[in-house]
C-alpha cells in the first residue's frame, strides 16, 4: 500500500507535479521483520535447524544449526580473545568456501563490521590501505592468504591489528565457545563496508548500516522470493555489493546457497542447479546463453550494469526477470523493474519503504517526465564514506522532503519518470563510468597517474567500453610503470588498459583538460583499432606464465596474453567479475597424439570420408540394381533392356540435378539441422556432415555416365547385328555417341585437379555443355521412341518413364534461372580490399547459414556468398573480398545493380544449431559466412579470425558485431603477427570455450588441414569441401 505522508519542498512544482511526485516517488510501505541482519538468519536457523545452509561446488555443506554454531564460536573469540567491540570493522581475506559465510555472520553476532576483500586479486597496496582507513583491529583470512596479509599491514598497525587464519579443518570449532554472545546491535550500526574506486585516487569505504540491509533483503521484490527450499547461486565477485545480495539475502530468508567452483563447468553446473540468479547482465549473456540448459531457474535479477534489451526480451517469457538499479551507497539497490516482453526496459518503481526524487542542479525536483538527478531516501541510504567528510557532505544530504532528520542519496545516475512512474535511466551525470561491471570514477584515476613523477597531466576516459589513460611528459614512460604507479591506489579494473602519451594535453578556455580533442584524438589513433581488437602474441600458449597486468603493449597492441590472460586466467566475466587469484596461470593446451595409425587415420578421415561414403553408397546401389537386370537379362546374353538402361540413366540424372537444387538443398539442411541438441554428440556430429552431400551429386553423375556408356555398347551391338526391331537409326546411335562423350568431358572437367587448375572452364563446361547434353537426351528420347513407336508418338511418349524424369531434370535446372533478376545494391567500401554490398529484395528466412549467388556477366560466371542479414530485420547484405580478377573489379567498381538467380540457399555453417556451442574459424573473408551465425545468436560461439589489418580491411561494425557477441574473440592480425598455426589455434579456442565442435571457412588447403587435422584427434570439425 502506498505510504499516506505528502513530500515538501515541492514549490517550484506546478499542482499536477506534485501530485505526481507525491505519487511516483515513494515505495509503498512494508513492516519489515528484522532490523538487525543477523536476527533474521538466527530465526530462521532456529525454525529450519537442518536445513541446508550452503553448499559448495565440491560437494562439502553446511546446515544452518552447524552454520550458526561456528559463527557463535568465532564471533565469541572475536569478542573475547580479540576485544572486538561493537562498531568495530573487521577486514575479510577470503576466496569463494564455506568459511566466507560463517566470517561474515561470525562478525556481525560479534557487533563488528565486516569490510569483503577477495584475497586472490586485492593488491598488497590496496589490502593495507582498506586495513588502516577501516581502522580494522582484526583481520581474518583463509590460511593460504595468511603471508599475505601480514606483509601487506602498515608498519604503524603492526602491534594493533590481529590476524586470525582460519579453514574448514581449524581446532577452533571443535573448542571454541557456541553459546549465542551476548552483544546488543541495533539497526543504525555497520553491517559492513564496501570499498569502491575514490575521487582522490585512493579507495573510499561506503558505511552501509543494517537497517538498510533488511530493509532490501526482507521485502519484496529484492528478496526475490528466497526462502526454505530455494537455490540460489553465489558466483559474483565476493568483494562486489552484489555479492552480499546473494549471500544475506540467502541467509536472512532460508534458502540454500550454491557456491561455485572454479572453472567454466562449475559455473554452469552450479547455476543449473539453482532457481535464483543473481547477476550482470553480462553473466547471464556468457555463462546462460541457453535457456534450455537452465530449466530450474525461474528467476533472474540483473544489476551493475545496463541491462541489453534483447536480453530481458529473450528470458522474460520464460522467468521472473528482475531489473534493478542502486549504487552501493544505498544498500545494494532500491528500484527493481519485472519485466514483460515487449514494454520497455526501465529500472523500475522505488522499492518498499525507500524514496527516489529526480532533482535538477539545484536539487529541486524537475516536471515529471524530465530528465535530471537521481536522489535517493529511506532506511537504505548508507553512513557515508569512511574518513571522507567533505565528499559525503557533497553527496549526502538532509531530506528536505520527508523533513525527518534522515539522509538522502545523490546517486549521480540521470533518469525520468515513465508514465507508469516507472524510472528510465540515462545514464550518469559525473565521470563516473561502468568498467567491467564495476563503478569507476575517472577523476580517481586521473590523479593515480598524476602520482607518477614523470606525468605532467593525466586524464582517464572510457572509450569503445575500455579504459584510456592520456598523459603528458617531457619523454614517454614505460606503460608497465605507469600500470604500476596507478595500480597501487585503483582496484585492477580501474587500470588504463591503453595508453597515449602526448607533449601537452589541451586545455579548454576555461582551464580544463578538453576532452574532446583527446576523444578525437583516439577516433584517429592506431590504437583505437587495438582497443577493439585482441590478438595473440607471436607466443600463443605461453607454458604457465603468471600475467599480472591488464593492458597493451608499447605500441599498443592488446595481447591476449596480457589484457585476455587476466581476464580468462583470472576466469573473470568480461564484465568484472572475478575468480580466485590463486588460480591465474595459464593452462597450455599442447595436441594431443592422433588417434589409431597413419594407414588407419587415412582410410577414415580421407579414404572413407562422408562425401565418398555418401559416393560410394550410390555406386554400390548402382551396381545393385544393374546385377538384378542382368540377371533378368540372362536369357537375353545378359544384354538388359534399353528401355530400363534409360530409365536408370535418368533416375540418376535427376537425382544428381536435384541434390543441388536450392530448394531442395534447404530442405535437407532443414531436416538434418533439426537434430536436438539433447541427443549424444556421437549422433548429431554425423547429421552435422550433411554438406556432404555432393558425394550423392556426383555418385549419381558418375553412375548415369556408367549407365549411358552401357546403353552406347547395348545399343552399338543392336545396330551392328540389327538385333533390336525395329533396326536403331543412324541419328539415335549417333545422338548417343554424342552424349557420352559429352557426359565424359562434364567428368573429365569435373575431376579434383582439373576443376582446380580450369575453375571457369569448368563451370562453363557444366553450364552449356550441361544444358546441351539434356537438349540432346530430349531429341534421343523422342527419336528413339518415335522411330519404335506403335501408335501416335504422344501415347508413346506418356508411356515412357523416361520423359517424367526428364521433364524433372528440365524443371529443376530452370527454376534457378526463372528466378533471374537484376536488383538494386548499395555498395559500402570497407577498403581496397574489401566492400560490403547491400540487397533488399528479399530476406533469407530462419536459417543459420545460406548464400546468394550474383554476377555481373549472368551466363559466363556465378558468385556465391553468405548472406549476412540485415538488423533491422529486411534485406541482407555480403562481404566481397579480394580473391580474383572478378571480385577485384567488384570492389574497385562497386556496382549499383547486379544480377541474382534462385533463392538463398544453406550453406555448411547451417550445421550450426547441432551443437550446444561451437568454435568459428575463419581466414580472411571467410568471417562473411560467419557472420550470419554470429548475428543470429541462435548458437553460442567462439570467434578465431586470422586475417591482415582486420579494422581497416573489414570496418568498425564487423568488429564491433563479433565482440558484441563474444568479447573474448580472438582476432589475430597477421600483417603484425605473421600467419599463424591455425590448427593450434583452432585447438586452443576449442578447450578453452569447451564447445562441442569446431567449424572453419578458409581457403582449401586451409581448412582440409585443420579438419583432418581435428577430426583425426576426435574433434567434431567441418569445413567447405570442393563439391560442397
Amino acid at each position: 500500500m502506498s505510504s499516506s505522508y505528502s513530500f515538501s519542498s515541492l514549490e517550484s512544482l506546478s499542482l499536477a507535479d506534485r501530485v505526481l511526485f507525491n505519487r511516483f516517488s515513494k515505495g509503498p510501505e512494508f513492516p519489515i521483520p528484522y532490523n538487525v541482519a543477523h536476527h533474521a538468519f538466527e530465526a530462521v536457523a532456529l525454525a529450519h535447524p537442518d536445513l541446508v545452509a550452503v553448499r559448495h561446488y565440491d560437494g562439502s555443506t553446511i546446515t544452518y544449526r552447524e552454520l550458526n554454531r561456528r559463527a557463535n564460536i568465532l564471533a565469541n573469540e572475536l569478542i573475547h580473545t580479540f576485544g572486538l567491540r561493537i562498531g568495530d570493522r573487521v577486514v575479510l581475506v577470503y576466496s569463494r568456501c564455506i568459511e566466507m559465510v560463517v566470517f561474515i555472520l561470525a562478525v556481525l553476532k560479534a557487533g563488528g563490521q565486516y569490510v569483503p576483500l577477495d584475497g586472490g586479486i586485492v593488491t598488497d597496496d590496496t589490502l593495507g590501505f582498506d586495513v588502516a582507513d577501516s581502522d580494522a583491529p582484526v583481520v581474518l583470512c583463509l590460511p593460504k592468504f595468511f603471508d599475505k596479509v601480514i606483509r601487506s599491514i602498515p608498519d604503524d598497525r603492526r602491534n594493533i591489528v590481529n590476524v586470525l587464519d582460519l579453514d574448514s579443518h581449524s581446532d577452533l570449532w571443535r573448542r571454541g565457545n557456541p553459546s549465542h554472545p551476548m552483544v546488543e546491535v541495533g539497526p543504525d550500526d555497520g553491517a559492513y563496508v564496501i570499498y569502491t574506486s575514490g575521487t582522490t585516487g585512493r579507495p573510499k569505504g561506503v558505511d552501509v548500516r543494517h537497517r538498510g540491509v533488511t530493509n532490501t533483503l526482507l521485502a519484496e521484490p529484492s528478496k526475490l522470493g528466497i526462502g526454505p527450499g530455494r537455490n540460489v547461486a553465489q558466483q559474483l565477485n565476493v568483494a562486489f555489493d552484489m555479492c552480499a545480495w546473494e549471500i544475506l539475502g540467502t541467509m536472512m530468508n532460508g534458502g540454500t546457497l550454491h557456491i561455485r567452483g572454479s572453472g567454466l563447468e562449475p559455473w554452469t553446473e552450479c547455476l543449473q542447479r539453482c532457481d535464483t540468479i543473481i547477476a550482470t547482465p553480462s553473466v547471464v549473456q556468457k555463462y546462460m546463453p541457453r535457456i534450455e540448459d537452465f530449466p530450474n531457474v525461474d528467476t533472474i535479477a540483473v544489476g551493475g550494469e545496463p541491462c541489453p534489451l534483447a536480453l530481458a526480451e529473450k528470458w522474460a517469457p520464460h522467468v521472473n526477470f528482475w531489473n534493478v538499479c542502486g549504487p552501493t551507497e544505498i544498500s545494494m539497490l532500491n528500484t527493481a523493474h519485472l519485466h514483460q516482453p515487449g514494454i520497455p526496459l526501465s529500472i523500475g518503481k522505488p522499492n518498499p519503504n525507500t524514496n527516489v526524487y529526480i532533482l535538477d542542479d539545484n536539487e529541486n525536483p524537475v516536471p515529471v517526465g524530465q530528465p535530471g538527478v537521481m536522489w535517493a531516501g529511506g532506511p537504505g541510504v548508507s553512513r557515508g564514506y569512511i574518513n571522507l567528510p567533505e565528499l559525503t557532505a557533497t553527496r549526502y544530504k538532509l531530506d528536505k522532503f520527508t523533513n525527518d532528520g534522515n539522509m538522502m542519496f545523490n546517486t549521480g545516475d540521470l533518469a525520468q519518470w515513465l508514465e507508469d512512474g516507472s524510472l528510465l535511466p540515462l545514464g550518469r551525470k559525473d565521470d563516473q563510468v561502468k568498467i567491467q561491471g564495476f563503478r569507476v570514477e575517472l577523476d580517481g584515476v586521473s590523479r593515480s597517474i598524476e602520482s607518477n613523477p614523470g606525468v605532467i597531466k593525466g586524464c582517464a576516459l572510457k572509450i569503445d567500453n575500455a579504459l584510456w589513460g592520456f598523459y603528458s611528459s617531457h619523454v614517454p614512460i614505460a606503460e608497465t610503470e605507469l600500470k604500476q604507479t596507478v595500480g597501487k591506489t585503483q582496484p585492477f579494473y580501474a587500470v588504463p588498459t591503453i595508453w597515449k602519451h602526448l607533449p601537452v594535453l589541451e586545455l579548454t578556455p576555461n582551464g580544463k583538460i578538453d576532452k574532446r580533442a583527446l576523444y578525437k584524438i583516439a577516433e584517429g589513433s592506431h590504437n583505437v583499432q587495438q582497443a577493439v581488437v585482441k590478438v595473440r602474441p607471436e607466443t600463443v600458449w605461453p607454458s604457465h606464465e603468471r600475467l599480472l597486468s591488464i593492458g597493451s603493449s608499447s605500441d599498443g597492441t592488446l595481447f591476449e596474453g596480457e589484457k585476455n590472460g587476466i581476464m580468462r586466467d583470472l576466469e573473470k566475466d568480461p564484465k568484472g567479475v572475478i575468480e580466485d587469484y590463486e588460480e591465474v596461470e595459464t593452462e597450455e593446451y599442447a595436441l594431443p597424439d592422433k588417434n589409431g595409425f597413419h594407414g588407419w587415420r587415412w582410410l577414415r578421415y580421407t579414404a572413407f570420408s562422408a562425401y565418398r561414403k555418401l559416393f560410394g553408397l550410390i555406386f554400390l546401389s548402382n551396381l545393385t540394381v544393374l546385377i538384378f537386370l542382368l540377371w533378368e537379362s540372362r536369357n537375353n546374353n545378359f544384354f538388359p533392356s534399353p528401355s530400363k538402361v534409360a530409365t536408370a540413366v535418368a533416375s540418376n540424372l535427376l537425382c544428381a540435378v536435384l541434390v543441388r537444387q536450392d530448394y531442395v538443398v534447404n530442405a535437407i539442411f532443414f531436416v538434418c539441422s533439426r537434430v536436438p541438441t539433447s541427443f549424444p554428440l556421437s549422433i548429431r556430429r554425423h547429421f552435422a556432415r550433411v554438406y556432404h552431400n555432393g558425394g550423392v551429386h556426383s555418385g549419381c553423375a558418375v553412375s548415369a555416365t556408367a549407365w549411358w556408356f552401357m546403353y552406347t555398347i547395348s545399343t552399338s551391338r543392336d545396330f551392328l547385328l540389327e538385333t533390336y526391331q525395329p533396326p536403331i537409326k543412324c541419328v539415335v546411335l549417333a545422338l548417343t555417341y554424342v552424349i557420352l562423350l559429352l557426359l565424359c568431358f562434364i567428368l573429365a572437367m569435373a575431376y579434383p585437379s582439373v576443376r582446380m587448375k580450369m575453375h571457369d572452364q569448368f563451370e562453363w563446361a557444366h553450364r552449356f555443355v550441361g544444358w546441351f547434353s539434356v537438349a540432346l537426351v530430349w531429341a534421343h528420347v523422342i527419336t528413339s521412341t518415335a522411330a519404335t513407336a506403335t501408335e501416335p508418338l504422344g501415347d508413346a511418349l506418356a508411356k515412357n518413364p523416361t520423359i517424367y524424369l526428364l521433364s524433372l531434370i528440365t524443371l529443376s535446372i530452370a527454376l534457378p534461372w526463372a528466378r533471374l533478376r537484376r536488383v538494386n545494391v548499395r555498395p559500402e567500401p570497407l577498403s581496397n580490399h574489401a566492400v560490403r554490398l547491400h540487397f533488399d529484395f528479399c530476406t533469407p528466412g530462419p536459417c543459420t547459414s545460406r548464400g546468394v549467388r550474383i554476377t555481373d556477366r549472368p551466363m559466363i560466371e556465378w558468385h556465391a556468398f553468405a548472406a549476412i542479414p540485415e538488423p533491422s530485420g529486411k534485406g541482407f547484405s555480403i562481404i566481397v573480398s579480394k580473391a580474383g580478377d572478378w571480385t577485384k573489379r567488384i570492389i574497385e567498381k562497386p556496382p549499383t545493380s547486379i544480377w541474382t538467380r534462385g533463392t538463398p540457399a544453406s550453406g555448411v555453417l547451417a550445421v550450426a544449431p547441432l551443437f550446444k556451442k561451437v568454435v568459428l574459424v575463419a581466414t580472411g573473408s571467410g568471417i562473411g559466412p560467419c557472420m550470419p551465425v554470429i548475428m543470429e545468436r541462435r548458437v553460442p560461439c567462439h570467434v578465431v579470425w586470422s586475417t591482415k589489418n582486420p579494422l581497416s580491411t573489414y570496418g568498425q561494425e564487423i568488429l564491433d558485431t563479433i565482440l558484441a557477441m563474444d568479447s573474448e574473440a580472438i582476432i589475430w592480425d597477421t600483417d603484425k603477427k605473421g600467419r599463424p598455426d591455425m590448427v593450434k589455434l583452432a585447438y586452443q579456442a576449442y578447450k578453452e570455450s569447451g564447445a562441442e565442435c569446431v567449424c572453419i571457412i578458409s581457403n582449401r588447403s586451409t581448412t582440409a588441414k585443420v579438419v583432418y587435422q581435428l577430426e583425426s584427434r576426435g574433434i567434431p570439425a567441418y569445413g567447405p569441401i570442393l563439391d560442397s
